[in-house]
């Protein structure tokens, strides 16, 4: 963004008014303003992206998880921590995927530390591979640190103890350690992955041989029938399994179940368990099994383990369409499913997965309201966090951690989405609150980010919220804590002496900038003393401009010097292309105080010299437009818009072409002949046509309109008003092109009731838009106002006139947001109101209007006070 990078030029070429409002639109870097200096790196991308993974995860989507797993990977800017944490997430994923290869190679890249954590995986890994001796290693590593593992992993380290039971064929302590495990789990999807891994290890128990299959075939035979020939029936199925003879395993258990009484309705689930375990969740025949069960068994626990085995199974969108039509069916059944609750929240994370957002947000809410109380309301909560967060519904998502956090335990996730909640309060623009959050942040154990950017971002919410003196205070506080680092400390530094700059209090950030960079705090790191050196002097020559003050434009030209001294002489070390930078930054700056010292022919010097050192740069680029400033301000407008014209034609591709055309084509606007507001209009064309996405298209748009309406084409100025509306309903500035039409509507209403009934409509409508700038609602009140009165509804105007008076004038706080312009208009309104006042003969309310004017040193003040000189003469002669 460019605008308040060129405000200043905008106010002489154009005057206050339009650089004001173009410039108001954006906080746009000013040179040498890159990512390394303007901000830390925001963690709440990766954080909410990581929440979502998790609860896919523990939904039993890996998959999903996976793929989300790797999307946060490939951030560059990722902590390494996060970076550890999420690649043992994805071996975690991998795994439950079957995928050992996959999580192999990830495990191979994880270059933290070999914790608890890292062996747990490391050991699961080994046991899915059968690497018993590995697994055995792992187990002995970790087993003094168990107490490090989350709560949600504790559960896990059981079950790596009971897959290498297994292994090892110690039955008796393989059944213990899943048992455990089982105890352990946090939640009752868990306890169902813990129960199906002890179905599946004794799917796979015992060394199978043709003798023993035999044995097994005429045991079931003989007691058919029986239960316990159902358990016959289920060692058969497993040994036949082991045999390689899945076929004939599942042929077996569908014919018994073809078989089976009614009353046998708990053998049926677990022979349909077993049949879809067989078959694997991957095939048809194994997702009957597990939809059939879903539907038909008798135990909430076995149903879970079908749910789960279902999800995961559902890797492409076609399967998991396949799973919503079934959880459709039963939650949408007239009695409530055993786990009503686990289905929405499945279905949930079904639709998240395939980004349909409105059907996740709806089961979620769902269950929060059928089921207050339900052990998964936290993974409905993390539905609702992730859909606000990814339709960047920022004050939604903070709404919805808040909640997920109250019923979270104190702990990493706790505190993860602590850090989450700032960062949604700082996205939605709530930059009070996210101070708070970030502040809150910093207090809990464990902190889920790094403290310096932690910091880091207290201040600059501070910053976004207009509380200056608080980011400053808070700096000094923080300027010798260890945990503030200098990067962050330095990058909260810069950010602050540039929001003084940005806010006019140019005396305060230049002194801040001399006092960071005589040696305050910690040592500066070289790119970001180079960036605050060059700021220093950009402080000195805008101090030095605004209070009209040479010896303070001398101080720049010195500080130039220095800076340029210290980098030609490698004094200061930096990269090549930020030296490049800021000495063509440099050189431009110092061609600006020569200039502004009217030292035109050094300074004109200085910017040939600048285009041709540095050809093409972004210094090079802009003296074109500084050059051309420095032409209008003498009046020599004709070389000014050459000037802005040869910048197009060599740069076409410059960043600050828009801008060119655009003050080109003002340029032209000035010369004030039709024919040259029809160059202005041509140039305002070439701006729209060659740079349709760019910003400044708006601007030319309205200014478009406004050059139809001096060359008397009303009803084409009209199109463009309307144009604007239609297309750029969401630009800040749309409500301009509002008022433009009502004020075109207003000038062709001499003979259209119509016109003029729509111009007020809008008139009264912007005065009373809350969400639009003072000036400009002021502005539309005057002109309703002033409509009114030529139609000869006087007491009318009268209300509407008075009423900017009250409410932008006589309360402190609003007219405390008047600008200029605002301040102007309610002058016009009291002199209007004053007017007719005196037409109405009532004397004394026109003098209280004319002397309001005088009072608050508004615009119009010699105009008033010669109104109210005629009021006193008159009462003399009396």
């Amino acid at each position: 963004m460019m605008k308040l990078r060129f405000a200043w030029m905008l106010v002489v070429l154009t005057g206050a008014g339009w650089a004001d409002r173009i410039a108001g639109q954006t906080a746009g870097p000013s040179p040498l303003v890159g990512t390394g200096a303007a901000a830390a790196v925001v963690p709440g991308r990766w954080l909410a992206h990581e929440a979502w993974a998790n609860d896919a995860l523990r939904a039993g989507f890996s998959a999903t998880a996976a793929a989300i797993y790797r999307e946060i990977l490939a951030e560059p800017a990722l902590p390494e921590e996060s970076r550890q944490r999420i690649t043992l997430a994805l071996v975690s994923a991998a795994l439950e995927q079957g995928d050992t290869k996959i999580a192999e190679e990830t495990l191979r890249s994880y270059n933290g530390p070999r914790d608890t954590g890292y062996q747990l995986r490391a050991g699961l890994l080994a046991a899915h591979s059968r690497r018993t001796a590995q697994a055995r290693v792992a187990i002995e590593a970790a087993a003094g640190n168990v107490d490090d593992l989350m709560p949600a992993e504790r559960g896990w380290w059981y079950y790596l103890q009971a897959l290498v039971a297994d292994q090892e064929n110690a039955s008796g302590r393989r059944n213990s350690m899943f048992d455990q495990a089982i105890k352990s789990a946090v939640s009752e999807l868990q306890r169902a992955r813990f129960t199906l891994g002890l179905e599946q290890s004794q799917l796979m128990a015992g060394q199978a041989n043709e003798q023993r299959l035999q044995t097994l075939r005429n045991n079931m035979e003989r007691i058919q029938g029986t239960s316990l020939a159902y358990d016959f029936v289920r060692a058969y199925a497993a040994e036949l399994v082991s045999l390689g003879r899945k076929g004939e395993a599942q042929s077996e258990i569908q014919k018994q179940l073809a078989a089976l009484p009614a009353s046998r309705r708990d053998t049926a689930d677990q022979l349909r368990l077993l049949l879809g375990l067989i078959a694997g969740e991957d095939s048809e025949a194994g997702r009957q099994a597990f939809r059939q069960l879903l539907r038909e068994g008798q135990k909430p626990g076995t149903q879970r383990i079908a749910l789960y085995l279902l999800a995961r199974g559902a890797g492409i969108p076609t399967e998991r369409e396949q799973v919503r039509r079934t959880l459709d069916e039963l939650i949408g059944a007239p009695s409530p499913h055993p786990v009503i609750e686990d289905l929405l929240v499945v279905r949930a994370q079904l639709a998240l997965a395939d980004r349909l957002y409105d059907q996740a947000e709806e089961d979620a809410r769902m269950l929060l309201e059928r089921y207050p109380g339900s052990e998964r309301k936290a993974a409905a909560l993390g539905v609702r966090v992730t859909v606000a967060w990814e339709l960047k519904r920022y004050r939604t998502a903070a709404e919805a951690i808040t909640q997920l956090r109250a019923v979270l335990l104190p702990g990493r996730e706790r505190s993860e989405l602590g850090v989450l909640l700032a960062e949604a309060y700082f996205r939605a623009k709530d930059f009070r609150n996210a101070a708070d959050a970030y502040e809150a942040a910093l207090s809990e154990e464990p902190l889920a980010v790094e403290p310096g950017k932690l910091l880091f971002q207290r201040v600059l919410s501070e910053i976004r919220a207009g509380r200056l003196d608080r980011a400053q205070a808070l700096l000094d506080e923080t300027a010798a804590s260890p945990v503030f680092d200098p990067v962050n400390r330095w990058q909260a530094e810069w950010n602050l002496v540039k929001e003084m700059q940005l806010s006019n209090q140019m005396e305060a950030a230049y002194a801040r900038a001399n006092h960071l960079l005589d040696g305050a705090g910690p040592a500066m790191p070289p790119e970001l003393r180079t960036r605050m050196l060059w700021l220093r002097a950009k402080l000195s020559f805008e101090a030095g401009k605004l209070q009209a003050d040479p010896g303070q434009l001398q101080t720049t030209l010195r500080l130039v010097d220095e800076l340029q001294s210290a980098l030609q002489s490698g004094a200061a070390t930096v990269e090549p292309a930020l030296r490049s930078e800021v000495l063509s930054t440099a050189q431009l700056l110092k061609a600006q105080a020569l200039l502004t010292l009217g030292r035109d022919s050094e300074g004109g010097g200085l910017l040939d010299q600048l285009r041709t050192e540095y050809l093409g740069s972004r210094a090079a680029q802009e003296s074109y437009i500084v050059q051309a400033a420095r032409f209008s301000q003498k009046g020599d407008v004709v070389e000014a818009q050459r000037l802005l014209i040869k910048l197009v034609d060599e740069h076409p591709a410059s960043e600050y072409a828009p801008l060119a055309l655009y003050e080109a084509a003002l340029v032209a606007e000035r010369l004030g002949l039709d024919r040259n507001l029809n160059d202005a209009y041509k140039l305002l064309e070439r701006l729209c046509h060659d740079y349709p996405k760019n910003e400044f298209v708006f601007y030319a748009r309205l200014k478009q309109g406004d050059l139809m309406q001096k060359l008397n084409e009303a009803g084409v100025a009209r199109q463009f008003y309307e144009d604007l509306i239609n297309n750029f309903a969401q630009h800040p500035e749309e409500v301009r092109a509002e008022l433009a039409l009502a004020a075109c509507l207003y000038g062709q209403s001499a003979s259209s009731v119509t016109n003029y009934e729509r111009a007020t409509a809008i008139f009264e409508r912007l005065r009373d838009r809350v969400d639009a700038p003072v000036d400009l609602r002021v502005e539309a009140g005057y002109r309703w106002g002033y409509a009114l009165e030529k139609r000869g509804q006087i007491e009318k105007a009268q209300v509407v006139l008075w009423s900017l008076v009250d409410t932008f004038l006589l309360d402190a706080e609003a007219a405390a947001k008047l600008g200029a312009t605002g301040r102007w208009w309610v002058s016009k309104a009291l002199l209007e109101l004053g007017q007719i006042h005196e037409d109405l003969k009532q004397l004394d309310e026109a003098q209280r209007a004319y002397a309001l004017i005088s009072e608050r040193k508004l615009g119009g003040a010699a105009l008033a006070e010669a109104k109210l000189a005629r009021f006193r003469t008159t009462a003399e002669v009396r």
